[in-house]
Order: structure tokens, then C-alpha cells, then sequence
């Protein structure tokens, strides 16, 4: 484990989650709180309620970024919030990484919105034909 507070071992270990539990099911979604168990990690809430917010962030970022470098589709694209008022939906760090403003915070342009929510929708997608 380095500063980052994981291991590539840890992010393998939650894309193989992925795999096996969201993405060979037809692209079905899961939880942030599933895929940091798989990984061994607290949960994510518990990681911004002591302070290492950062630690979800970096751990998205390598996840997405190791997709890529396995040669998988955007697996990151299923993760998503299992309560709250982004219930369903990923963290707003998953748009960041591919570039794109968080269509769900509400200062986001509507134009902006469209172009985001549709990105994510085609990303879902990717993973749902790869997925069967």
C-alpha cells in the first residue's frame, strides 16, 4: 500500500467484482459501498467522514484508469450511489476523469447536462454489450 491508502492488487480485486457482478450481467450497476468491500477498503462513506475523501477519488481514478489498461470497457460507468440525493447515479469524480462537468450538481448548464447524461448513458451501454 502506498500514499494513495490501496494497491493495484485492491483495484483488480474491484474491477473483478465489476466483472463478475455488473458487467456479465447485462451492465447492471453496483455500489461504490460493494466495490470498496471487494477491494478490502472501508466503506466510502466512512472514508469521507474521516477525512480521506480523497482516498474514493484516487481509488475511482486508478479504477478507471486500470480499465483502460486491461482493456476493458469503462466499468467505472457502473458504480453508483446506492442512497441519497444521487441515488443510482456515480460520484461527480467520474465525470471529471472523462472530462465532462457533473451533469447532477445543479450549477451545471442544461446543455451541459444533456451531453454528460448522454456520455454516461453510451458508457453504460459499452458495458452491457461487452457484458453479454
Amino acid at each position: 500500500m502506498d500514499e494513495t491508502g490501496f494497491t493495484s492488487e485492491q483495484v483488480d480485486e474491484a474491477i473483478d467484482y465489476v466483472i463478475q457482478n455488473g458487467a456479465c450481467n447485462n451492465g447492471s450497476t453496483t455500489t461504490y459501498s460493494l466495490v470498496f468491500a471487494a477491494a478490502g477498503l472501508a466503506a466510502p462513506q466512512e472514508l469521507h467522514n474521516g477525512g480521506d475523501s480523497h482516498v474514493v477519488s484516487k481509488f475511482m481514478e486508478a479504477f478507471h484508469h486500470r480499465c483502460v489498461g486491461r482493456g476493458l470497457p469503462p466499468l467505472d460507468a457502473l458504480v453508483v450511489h446506492v442512497v441519497g440525493a444521487r441515488k443510482g447515479q456515480p460520484g461527480g469524480g467520474y465525470f471529471r476523469i472523462n472530462g465532462l462537468p457533473d451533469p447532477f450538481a445543479q450549477r451545471t448548464p442544461p446543455e451541459q447536462v444533456v451531453r454528460a447524461v448522454h456520455f454516461w448513458e453510451n458508457q453504460k451501454l459499452s458495458c452491457a454489450n461487452w457484458g453479454t
